[in-house]
C-alpha cells in the first residue's frame, strides 16, 4: 500500500485522479481531507458503473419491426417496459 504522507502534492493528486476522483487543489489546508480520500480509494473495491442494457421485448411479440412505439391515428404511442 502506498504511505500517502511520503507522497509530494503532485504524487497525491495523480494518485487521486488515476482512481476516478478529482481533486481540487492540494493546500496545507486540504491535503489532510486528500490523504484520507485516497485511503478510502484504496481500500475500497473499485466501483463500475451499471451496464445499461437495450430494452427487450416481451415474449410473444408479434411485432416484427424494430420500432418501439406505433402510430394510431396520426400519434406515436410508446410502451415502457420496465424490468
Amino acid at each position: 500500500m502506498v504511505d500517502v504522507k511520503c507522497l509530494s502534492d503532485y504524487e497525491l493528486h495523480k494518485h487521486l485522479m488515476k482512481l476516478g476522483f478529482t481533486p481540487g487543489p492540494i493546500l496545507p489546508s486540504t491535503r489532510k481531507t486528500y490523504e484520507k480520500k485516497l485511503v478510502q480509494l484504496l481500500a475500497s473495491p473499485p466501483w463500475k458503473p451499471p451496464v445499461m442494457k437495450r430494452p427487450t421485448r416481451p415474449h410473444g411479440s408479434e411485432d416484427s419491426d424494430d420500432s418501439e412505439g406505433t402510430v394510431v391515428g396520426g400519434a406515436a404511442r410508446w410502451q415502457l417496459h420496465v424490468y
